[in-house]
């Protein structure tokens, strides 16, 4: 017994060490990765903050040009006035109401154009916050976590498409597409084809294209059916919510 004992422990003690070792190797691995995934959170939050920055600039600037051609406008419309009081009363007036319109179109013109820049920096700002949003998603989520989310949109957007009324849509089998962020799993192919069969009478191959835009589900054409199940578009979807509440 003592000898077995003597074999048997060192074995022992020789299998903890290994899995202690193995244990210290992955914990430096997941402390490791998860640096990288703060770092580059980090970097994405400050560069839209700096993209943020600059568009307040460019807002700014266009205000105190806003405010110069306003500043002009005035000043025009006084000498008009100035000039108009020389005259006779009649040309006076008209002269007045010219002006007042002149400068109420450059100023309307003027804030319209601060409207349209306005808008395009947001859009630019929405369109790079949903690719950050899916470079982070992929930094993050490993392989597998990303098949179960794909898995999960695309069993939700064949849930939505059990409960369409197939009788308000025509379905045009020569015309299909379908995009998806990854290949479709066989089951979840299969269940469509079924759906479009069973419910549209439409008896077409499921030949996705992938299109890792999306990030996530699958988004599919067939003549008036047209469904976006794609995490790119509810990503999308979620900025415009942010942005209806967000104040200013």
């Amino acid at each position: 017994m003592g000898d077995v004992m003597k074999i048997v422990i060192p074995i022992a003690l020789a299998h903890a060490a290994v899995l202690a070792v193995i244990l210290l190797a992955i914990k430096y691995v997941l402390k490791r990765d998860t640096r990288k995934a703060v770092a580059t959170v980090r970097q994405a939050e400050a560069e839209v903050r700096k993209k943020e920055e600059g568009i307040v600039r460019r807002i700014e600037e266009h205000e105190a040009e806003f405010a110069r051609k306003k500043a002009e406008a005035d000043e025009d419309l006084q000498k008009r006035k100035q000039e108009s009081e020389r005259e006779v009363r009649q040309l006076r007036d008209k002269t007045i109401t010219e002006a007042k319109t002149e400068s109420d179109q450059i100023l309307k013109r003027a804030k319209q154009a601060e409207e349209k820049m306005r808008q395009q920096l947001l859009q630019e700002a929405e369109e790079r916050s949903v690719d950050y949003a899916g470079q982070i998603f992929r930094m993050v989520f490993s392989e597998k976590m990303s098949g179960e989310v794909n898995r999960q949109f695309i069993g939700e957007l064949l849930d939505a498409l059990e409960q369409v009324d197939a009788a308000s849509i025509t379905v045009d089998p020569t015309k299909v597409e379908f995009r998806s962020s990854a290949p479709l799993p066989p089951d979840q192919k299969k269940r469509l084809q079924n759906l479009l069969k069973e419910k549209f009478d439409a008896d077409v191959p499921i030949m996705e294209k992938v299109d890792e835009q999306l990030m996530g589900g699958v988004v599919f054409k067939l003549g008036s059916l047209e469904i976006d199940g794609s995490l790119r578009t509810r990503y999308q979807e979620a900025v415009a919510e942010v942005k209806k509440t967000t104040p200013g």
